[in-house]
């Protein structure tokens, strides 16, 4: 999977595959684990395992995913994404960000250390284009950012009618993007391991630096109106987790379903 605007469907996946914190009176509970599956037009093509722990006033952040069905046996891939930081005030202050790719185009790994919002040590592969056609990154659009996983965690106590009313501002490595989330629905039910209501985000991809102006597919991504988030909080605590995240495509709707809830140490 190259970095570029092909691959914000999974982006947007991922960035909406996380938690939101409580406070620091939950640090003694263990940490959570929820299984996924992901499908695009209704075909498996991944599995992915979020976890989460927040202790002691910290936080850490993990997704590991691998390719299943056709898509393991003819472009089999599998990644890693974790993120850790700190909870001030309920709210994520990031220190380190990694991902690892193994598998389609070839590998694809990034380390990256933040303070304060500001990108500190940044090492990305490969590397990331330049062009005419690049949107260029400046030194301005990696200050006041979050990565793509802390990125979604919520102050804590955050209301129901407030979960979607914000708007994440995110440096992923190579790319600096926002992701518009607006209030859609609130529902009075859960799935198992998770506690009502439900709450539903519609969801905006909005390209600041780093990609491909003019490209079919940024201009696709830019203009999808079929993009939208579910949440609902931890039966256990107020965690708001992901219950299911969309995004259309040129191929067809990507979809990540929450399939269990389990707690324990990792």
């Amino acid at each position: 999977m190259k970095k570029n605007v092909s691959t914000a469907p999974l982006a947007l996946l991922l960035a909406t595959l996380s938690a939101a914190p409580a406070s620091a009176a939950e640090a003694a509970l263990p940490p959570a684990r929820l299984s996924y599956g992901l499908t695009v037009a209704g075909l498996p093509i991944a599995d992915a395992v979020l976890g989460y722990d927040d202790r002691g006033g910290r936080y850490t952040l993990d997704v590991a995913w691998h390719t299943v069905g056709l898509a393991g046996i003819f472009a089999s891939a599998s990644g890693t994404v974790a993120a850790a930081g700190r909870l001030v005030s309920g709210r994520p202050h990031p220190r380190d960000y990694r991902l690892k790719e193994q598998g389609g185009d070839g590998p694809i790994d990034v380390e990256m250390s933040l303070s304060g919002g500001r990108v500190g040590r940044l090492e990305v592969e490969p590397p990331a284009k330049t062009g005419e056609d690049i949107v260029p990154v400046l030194p301005e659009h990696r200050r006041g950012v979050i990565d793509p996983l802390s990125a979604a965690l919520l102050p804590a106590g955050t209301r129901p009618e407030e979960v979607c009313a914000r708007t994440l501002q995110i440096f992923d490595g190579w790319s600096r993007w926002d992701i518009r989330l607006t209030p859609k629905a609130i529902r009075d039910e859960a799935p198992n391991g998770l506690r009502a209501p439900t709450v539903v985000c519609a969801v905006r991809w909005v390209p600041i630096a780093g990609h491909r102006a003019g490209h079919r597919s940024v201009r696709y991504m830019a203009a999808n109106e079929d993009v939208e988030v579910r949440l609902a909080r931890l039966a256990d605590r107020d965690v708001w987790m992901p219950v299911e995240t969309s995004v259309g495509t040129l191929i067809g709707t990507a979809r990540a379903g929450l399939r269990s809830v389990s707690h324990g140490d990792r």
